[in-house]
């Protein structure tokens, strides 16, 4: 499967080469040296005149964040984060936005610093700059005389505590932010021309290379508050938000309130003020009401999330002084320039001498795209629930890149993003974010050895274990989506993180993992056995690893079939035959403890994880009775630390390959819709993140087990409808395919008696359960039909 449509048609709409100056940025105010960043305003006015034929796209990038903005309207917000050395040009329509006669364009550039964190995920060259190519109406944007610029001295941002890692908290005067500066009457002429960055081939830092962007636009979707919580002062009525009115504000007051968005989601925020010269706005985004932190960031006390009589919001307050310039044709405007994670928002206001106006509070909901396809649906409202929080979960997680959460941090993790990944493609045959994901982590870290385990990212970090959750999401996209010629490009890649973890083998079979000092961290889980280590198992004097050596196993075997794909036989021969080797040397050896019948973490001590059982079945080494005996004893012993919602896609999958399918429960999962949670939490360790893709299994586990849909050749070309034993009365549902939809729908006939109605693009091969009866098929030009009894 090649590159999706859209993505070749921008392509083609940028086939001009992306090279010529960038806009220098003008130098950082001197009153924002304690600033992680600054934004600088461009403005230009444009007309478009009737039965012209002029162009309404813009070619833009930005060191390091933009927001552009079309007669005051927020269009779009990048450019897409850097891959490697990588920056990328996004493509903007401008048409929907523009009118006829005179339109304002405006692009905020936010700039962070090299010497400061900023956000983590989002790289910075040290040499700030915007990049616009493009003619509107008669207008060449790429033109410095086309525009009028100006740095905003009013404007700083902070690392913050609980969102230390975004470096998004605002504080604002907005008395120095150019108020109404992409309104038709503003007057720029003190502003200057910008000047073209014309240093190459001469400057230390050179600009980097650019490509057309990879993904699609974010979503740009209004979505309305669900209701007021609670406020300060009763004789306002904040109802008036809602229902598109406005509230006032007397002067020499200090009010609070705390408006629902009904669910948890990302979204930029916006307020509209009149009036109000000097207020004080302070704007919290959280995601819960909680009890007072252990530690900030890291560990919460968390309990019903919508307990606001015994919790509180506990996030980093934007704050922003009114400059009282709003009047009612041209309202004052506060956005923090990037997204918030929020479901609960709260405003505390205290104005001056002058009473305030709020004349509207507006949440514009954004995420990837993703054209969902895949559906499931069931005789149980438990699994309806369990799948709408998980789909919610994942579109919270996915923006320029899969993120781990987007409250805290935004960073792709790769054992995060395998799993999101692997949710995808069970949602939607839009493969243009994993294709992205894989390319990221492919350009980290050595090329010879590890991947970092997170790219993008300012700060490297190595979790040996994640490179080879990168290796497995190359291997998953293989099998649901069979592109060989992009797959290709990973074969040198995959050799070099195999070859690391081979450098670390020991003469009796394990893997020696690093210290965890500096950069490395031998995380594998969250659970409360590791809480002190930070997910990491005690490894002994040694350092032997069970379970990264038993991953390492998995991985040799996943590398095999995608060279065996890649029509590299030999080396997936290779892979083979080390993964039987090494097979053969651990379980024979010191990791398997004979008194309890499991496998110990390291070469000593007692067996102490479920996951190192999990593995030695995920990776081929146990088998049979044997693999279903060892977790079944495992999966209910509470001497050994289970598995969180970070491990559970691998439980699970382990599971279902040993037919312990009564051992799967879903009871943490209801846990957390009895306490309101409206997507799912991190772990049960820290509580921090109340949005973490990696809980959202379900989005694998109904089509791929309760359906029974699986790829049994690369790219779906096969697919094998095998539904796992249920109690449940029917279930239906639709998988996505290169080739088209796949689609399940069986129901209980007896006791132990189930019929199977499958149809599916005549192309693709369908293969039956092996203990499926009665098989009969209907085949046209378009559909195939199978039906048969279990």
């Amino acid at each position: 499967m090649t590159s999706n449509e859209l993505v070749q048609d921008q392509q083609n709409l940028t086939g001009e080469d992306l090279t010529g100056p960038w806009f220098k940025l003008p130098t950082k105010p001197l009153e924002l040296t304690d600033s992680v960043a600054f934004t600088t305003l461009f403005r230009a006015r444009v007309r478009v005149e009737p039965l012209l034929d002029g162009g309404t796209y813009l070619q833009i990038a930005a060191d390091s964040r933009y927001r552009l903005t079309v007669n005051g309207e927020l269009l779009a917000a990048g450019p897409a984060k850097p891959s490697g050395g990588t920056w990328f040009a996004d493509l903007v329509d401008l048409g929907p936005a523009l009118v006829l006669g005179e339109n304002i364009i405006g692009i905020e550039v936010l700039s962070y610093s090299v010497s400061t964190l900023g956000n983590a995920s989002v790289p910075r060259t040290g040499r700030p700059g915007l990049y616009v190519r493009g003619t509107i109406g008669c207008t060449d944007l790429s033109k410095p005389a086309a525009w009028k610029c100006k740095p905003v001295a009013g404007r700083r941002f902070h690392q913050g505590r609980n969102t230390l890692f975004l470096g998004n908290q605002e504080t604002v005067d907005g008395s120095a932010c150019e108020p109404g500066w992409f309104d038709h009457d503003f007057d720029d002429a003190s502003w200057p021309t910008p000047l073209p960055d014309t240093l190459e081939p001469f400057s230390a830092i050179p600009r980097p290379y650019l490509a057309p962007r990879p993904i699609p636009h974010l979503t740009l979707d209004a979505v309305p508050i669900a209701k007021v919580v609670s406020s300060s002062d009763a004789s306002l009525d904040w109802d008036a938000l809602i229902r598109g009115g406005s509230v006032d504000i007397p002067a020499g007051r200090d009010v609070v309130v705390d408006l629902d968005a009904g669910e948890l989601m990302t979204a930029f925020v916006s307020l509209a003020l009149e009036a109000g010269s000097g207020a004080s706005l302070e704007l919290t985004a959280a995601e819960c009401y909680e009890q007072t932190p252990t530690d900030v960031p890291w560990l919460r006390r968390k309990a019903d999330r919508t307990d606001h009589v015994n919790g509180d919001l506990h996030g980093d307050p934007d704050h922003y002084r009114a400059a009282g310039t709003g009047t009612p044709v041209h309202a004052e405007t506060y956005s923090p320039f990037w997204f918030r994670t929020f479901r609960y928002v709260r405003l505390r206001i205290t104005t001056a001498e002058a009473s305030l106006r709020i004349r509207a509070l507006n949440l514009t909901r954004t995420h990837y795209p993703l054209d969902i396809s895949g559906s499931f649906a069931s005789s149980s409202d438990k699994d309806a629930a369990l799948w709408e929080v998980s789909v919610r979960t994942l579109l919270n997680c996915m923006h320029e890149t899969f993120e781990d959460c987007p409250f805290y941090e935004q960073l792709q993790y790769a054992m995060d993003t395998r799993a999101e990944a692997l949710f995808s493609l069970h949602l939607s045959a839009d493969d243009r974010l994993i294709r992205r994901a894989i390319e990221d982590f492919a350009a980290s870290g050595d090329p010879t050895g590890l991947t970092e385990s997170r790219s993008p990212s300012v700060e490297p970090q190595f979790i040996p274990g994640f490179s080879l959750y990168w290796v497995r999401m190359v291997a998953d996209h293989v099998d649901h989506i069979g592109d060989r010629a992009f797959t290709e490009r990973f074969i040198g890649r995959i050799d070099g993180v195999l070859g690391w973890f081979n450098d670390r083998l020991s003469t009796d079979g394990f893997i020696i993992s690093p210290e965890d000092n500096g950069p490395v961290w031998n995380f594998v889980d969250w659970t409360d056995a590791w809480r002190i280590s930070r997910g990491v198992p005690d490894l002994g004097p040694r350092r032997t690893n069970t379970i990264a050596t038993f991953m390492y196993i998995a991985t040799l075997r996943a590398a095999a079939s995608i060279a065996q794909f890649c029509d590299r036989t030999g080396l997936g021969l290779e892979y083979t035959s080390r993964a039987d080797n090494l097979t053969e040397q651990v379980t024979s050896g010191p990791a398997w403890d004979t008194e309890t019948r499991y496998f110990r973490d390291s070469d000593r001590g007692c067996p102490a994880s479920v996951h190192a059982q999990v593995w030695a079945v995920l990776s081929g080494a146990v088998k049979g009775d044997k693999a279903a005996d060892l977790l079944r004893r495992a999966a209910s012993d509470d001497q050994l630390a289970p598995c969180s919602y970070a491990a559970t896609l691998d439980l699970f999958d382990a599971l279902r390959s040993a037919g312990v399918d009564d051992a799967i429960v879903w009871t943490p999962w209801e846990e957390m819709l009895a306490m309101n949670l409206t997507t799912w939490e991190e772990d049960t360790v820290s509580q921090r993140s109340d949005c973490h893709a990696w809980g959202s299994v379900p989005l694998q586990h109904f089509p791929r087990y309760i359906l029974g849909v699986r790829p049994a050749a690369p790219g779906f070309a096969t697919a094998t409808i095998h539904p796992a034993p249920s109690d449940l009365k029917w279930a239906r549902g639709t998988v996505p395919t290169p080739q088209g939809l796949i689609t399940v729908h069986w129901t209980r006939t007896g006791e132990d008696r189930r019929t199977v109605t499958v149809t599916a693009p005549a192309g693709l091969g369908v293969i039956p359960a092996d203990t499926a009866t009665n098989i009969t098929e209907q085949l046209d030009s378009r559909q195939r039909t199978l039906t048969f009894t279990l």
